[in-house]
């Protein structure tokens, strides 16, 4: 349950301005309230705006886990092929400029080479495990 006062009862000068809580920063030792902190819907909203800290940068600072600023845990499906999704228009975009250079007769350079191989390598890599291919253009070293 989220519980604003855990993180109010820890900070100094604390006063309310409106909507939102206004104190002072633990986490540069402010003097003077310049950190604003706001419950909004499921979150506990945190900004400093003398150093920029935020909610994760204040908790911390306070001795707390992060969680504190949130009313549900944070799910997240684990997806153990983000990476290969992540590069695949990357690794697509250099198998196609260095098709074109070696069609066109040209050498490709060392750092060219390198990344095309490692281009190659991980499009393998998503084929095997059946993950989506953007052009199936075979290339021969």
């Amino acid at each position: 349950m989220l519980d604003i006062t855990k993180i109010l009862e820890r900070l100094d000068k604390v006063r309310k301005s409106g909507k939102h809580y206004m104190a002072c920063c633990p986490v540069h030792q402010d003097n003077s309230p310049s950190m604003s902190i706001t419950e909004k819907g499921d979150t506990i909203l945190i900004y400093c705006h003398a150093c920029g800290a935020n909610g994760v940068d204040v908790v911390s600072a306070l001795g707390l886990k992060p969680d504190v600023l949130f009313d549900k845990p944070f799910e997240r499906d684990e997806d153990k092929n983000w990476l290969l999704n992540k590069k695949a228009d990357w690794d697509e975009t250099v198998i196609l400029i260095a098709h074109e250079t070696l069609r066109r007769g040209e050498a490709l350079g060392y750092n060219d080479y390198k990344a095309l191989k490692e281009s190659l390598a991980r499009r393998e890599e998503r084929r095997k495990r059946g993950l989506k291919i953007i052009h199936n253009m075979e290339i021969y070293l």
